[in-house]
């Protein structure tokens, strides 16, 4: 390890996550009990990902990269033909004027 390294990820380590700036915004502006539900849900946020780890979507994902730019890139295009071939204009809707 060098010494960049280690500065890097003290830098890193010491700069709080938005998840920790949100639970102590919830801890000193609301009470104990949405401080703690704010932890909670910070918490669950980042089990989809440890889960897709753990099942090795990571490994899938990096392996056949090139296959899934290709199928971003096609979904792009078909969303461009939806839109490009939808009819018709565009409607509004005319707001009155109240008067008071």
């Amino acid at each position: 390890m060098t010494i960049k390294f280690l500065i890097t990820s003290l830098i890193v380590i010491l700069i709080p996550s938005a998840g920790v700036i949100y639970t102590i915004t919830h801890g000193l502006f609301r009470d104990k009990l949405a401080s703690i539900a704010a932890a909670l849900v910070c918490t669950l946020r980042i089990l989809p990902h440890v889960l897709a780890s753990i099942i090795g979507i990571t490994t899938v994902v990096q392996i056949n990269i090139q296959t899934f730019q290709l199928a971003g890139t096609a979904y792009l295009f078909y969303i461009a033909w939806e839109i490009w071939r939808e009819s018709g204009k565009l409607k509004t809707k005319q707001i009155k004027k109240q008067k008071i």
